[in-house]
């Protein structure tokens, strides 16, 4: 059985859901932020400026980015929306990334709460996002609160760049610990100050590169996340997952608690892997491939339940 996203046929989309322009505290135009990720190779992005109503880096609505897109490169309506109330962030507030915002979507209020404002954004039809957990001390009480949202930031690579806290991994794995189904995603976080562009992405399997589409197929899961190792299949029969990926030192499979199962290279591009010991654990699994240079790869985390029913 391949599991998604290599059970769609489609082909991928790379893609970053997470930069900023100088329509709030970016360093770089609107245009000039596309050009650079149209350089890169990429296949879409999103300006994700900050909004909030009394933020002095917020940006005055939902920036549109429709003029910038052609017929090879998309983008995605997005924001990173903040309102207060977050115990460990310099102003207090919250970071929640939004992409797929209707143009209209209000600022946030300083009366909302971080999640009246995963539910808003979800109610507007956004893949919504937990930010850089790691960097901002999101505590666990905190990640409990809005992890009806889509996914959890496992990476985030201005903020390895600049603090080296950018993982998300810990926060995601208590919260698939606690049941809470979540996604994941890599992304730059670019602000284009310094180089903090290029160095975390996701691999979106769709029909084609259209923004619904692209949201779609997010919110289905069908996608992988990377800072440059590359997925490409697996597929589960009985207690055997089958990996094949960019050569990798390591492909890991991580479970609830503590369980997990591995291969190792070097130059693994081709791994059987026996996962009887976490699905005996039930709840789920993940797979991380480990490139030669140390750049990752993240599956989304697949539930035995779900993989069960067809």
């Amino acid at each position: 059985m391949k599991l998604a996203p290599f059970d769609t046929g489609h082909r991928f989309f790379r893609g970053n859901l997470h930069g900023h322009s100088d329509l709030s505290d970016g360093k770089r135009s609107p245009a000039e932020v596309i050009a650079i990720y149209k350089a890169m190779g990429y296949d879409f992005t999103c300006l994700s400026d900050h909004y909030m109503q009394g933020l002095d880096i917020s940006a005055p609505s939902v920036p549109d980015s429709r003029s910038l897109r052609d017929v090879r490169f998309t983008t995605l309506l997005s924001a990173e929306l903040h309102c207060p109330g977050k115990k460990y962030d310099k102003r207090g507030v919250w970071h929640i990334v939004a992409n797929g915002l209707p143009l209209d979507f209000a600022a946030p209020r300083e009366d909302e709460t971080g999640p009246e404002l995963v539910s808003r954004a979800l109610a507007a039809g956004a893949y919504v996002s937990i930010a850089h957990p790691e960097w901002y001390g999101l505590t666990m009480d905190e990640a409990m609160s809005v992890s009806h949202a889509d996914a959890v930031e496992v990476y985030n690579h201005s903020c390895v760049v600049e603090c080296d806290r950018g993982s998300g991994i810990a926060v995601a794995d208590y919260l698939l610990n606690e049941g809470k189904r979540l996604k994941f995603n890599a992304t730059d976080d670019s602000h284009l100050g310094i180089d903090d562009f290029g160095g975390g992405w996701v691999m979106v399997a769709a029909e084609r590169n259209d923004p619904d589409l692209l949201l779609a197929a997010l919110k289905a899961g069908h996608n992988y996340s990377s800072t440059g190792a590359e997925l490409h299949d697996l597929s589960l029969e009985g207690d055997i997952l089958t990996v094949r990926c960019s050569p990798a030192v390591s492909v890991a499979v991580a479970g609830p608690g503590e369980v997990s199962a591995v291969a190792m290279g070097p130059n693994l591009t081709y791994a059987e892997i026996n996962i009887a010991r976490i699905r005996a654990r039930g709840g789920y699994f993940r797979v991380t491939v480990i490139g030669n240079g140390g750049a990752r790869a993240w599956s989304n985390p697949y539930w035995f339940d779900e993989l069960e029913q067809g």
